[in-house]
């Protein structure tokens, strides 16, 4: 069974659909983390964008990190995480705020210029594609440090919000494992694109 096939199946059949559009997803992905589920999303987004030269892979704090550190290990290159709230050890960090539904409050994401250069091809993953907020917000980090940006892979997307619309603007792949249409909390189903 290809990646893709591996990561749709097991949402099927380990998500819990709490409601038109909250899909539970903590007993695999970002509470408890099956390591098969990970490196199979993390093999599928790299064989998506492997003829890109990735050289980073970048994503938020925290959910994303799982992710993020197995795709950069199929690319052989580092993996970056922007931390939420204040940059208090970093020198001259870019830094970008943005509003948290999660949390409910605007938050700070920081990187630090150290990690985060011109000349570097990067990547940006997380495990959804909602709103596309926060990956908008790592895309202009991303091109304010001077470097050049790859794409965006997600392990899940929700077509029915404007995250994919939200992140068209950059020009460039924008890359989901397994779309979700719509679910239906009633029958816990899962419908995807």
């Amino acid at each position: 069974m290809n990646p893709e096939d591996i990561v749709k199946n097991w949402i099927k059949k380990e998500g819990k659909v709490l409601g038109e559009d909250f899909l539970k997803v903590d007993s695999f992905l970002n509470h408890m983390i099956k390591p098969e589920f990970i490196e199979a999303a993390a093999r599928a987004i790299y064989e998506y964008f492997k003829d890109e030269k990735v050289t980073l892979v970048l994503t938020a704090e925290s959910a994303g990190n799982i992710i993020a550190y197995e795709v950069a290990k199929n690319f052989g290159c580092n993996a970056l995480y922007a931390k939420k709230g204040g940059a208090n050890t970093m020198t001259s960090p870019i830094t970008k705020k943005l509003f948290s539904p999660t949390r409910q409050r605007e938050v700070e994401l920081a990187i630090s210029r150290d990690y985060l250069t011109s000349g570097q091809n990067v990547l940006i993953v997380d495990d959804f594609l909602y709103n596309g907020r926060t990956s908008s917000a790592l895309a202009e980090m991303v091109k304010e440090a001077g470097a050049k940006l790859a794409g965006f892979g997600f392990i899940i997307e929700k077509a029915f919000a404007s995250g994919r619309k939200n992140l068209q603007r950059f020009g460039v792949l924008i890359y989901s494992i397994a779309v979700i249409e719509r679910m239906d909390p009633e029958k816990n189903e899962i419908y995807f694109k």
